[in-house]
């Protein structure tokens, strides 16, 4: 059980005509798939609606939202993940945000601009609170174990109107490593029939020659 994937993005208005545009400004992803673009959906889907929020896939995995004001953390974790430590969990990634950089900094930030200077908290905050128990104590102080009483819970596929699927490379990686597995073995084959091939013609034209010597030779 972990959380295998983080963003923090900024919603801006430029105007009524244009729409809402999400500049991901950090972002860290310790798997793959096509997620982050679902990610995206969630955080346009769920704006109006709650400031936290937990979206399921499938009984699988879970999208957990903190939004403040034009800013919203997310994070994805496997569904056994405790909603109140993923709470937490983002809680202190808005606190060190915004410890980190001023309001005029993250509000003029382009997409991605921040992410070289806040990726590595993202991945130390990921690994603790993948790692080590949440204090209760700490939880009750924060108000965040009171607060996910109040998370709007609800599934993935009622919001996406063209109903993609998530791919989580936590099912292919296996995949990619039986695959890479099986085409290694296969090319170590291939090596050994062609160094095989090879003596055998070596040795049928050392014999040839060996033959037409003693041939001239006699």
């Amino acid at each position: 059980m972990s959380i295998f994937y983080t963003v923090i993005a900024r919603v801006d208005t430029p105007d009524p005509e244009s729409g809402l545009h999400i500049h991901i400004l950090a972002e860290v992803d310790e798997s793959s798939g096509n997620y982050p673009q679902i990610t995206r959906e969630v955080i346009l889907k769920n704006l109006p609606r709650s400031d936290r929020a937990a979206f399921n896939y499938q009984e699988k995995y879970v999208f957990h939202i903190l939004s403040d004001q034009s800013y919203v953390y997310v994070c994805l974790t496997e569904q056994q993940y405790s909603k109140q430590r993923a709470q937490v969990y983002l809680s202190e990634i808005k606190d060190s945000f915004c410890s980190k950089f001023t309001t005029d900094a993250r509000g003029r930030a382009i997409s991605f601009s921040l992410n070289d200077k806040f990726s590595n908290v993202i991945t130390e905050k990921m690994k603790y609170y993948n790692e080590n128990a949440l204090d209760p104590k700490m939880a009750r102080i924060r108000g965040d174990a009171q607060a996910t009483l109040g998370i709007m819970e609800q599934n993935v596929e009622a919001l996406m109107e063209r109903g993609e699927k998530l791919d989580i490379l936590v099912k292919k990686t296996t995949t990619l490593k039986n695959d890479s597995s099986t085409l290694a073995g296969r090319s170590k084959a291939l090596k050994e029939k062609t160094r095989s091939e090879a003596l055998k013609r070596n040795l049928i034209i050392g014999t040839g020659i060996v033959i037409i010597g003693a041939f001239f030779f006699i």
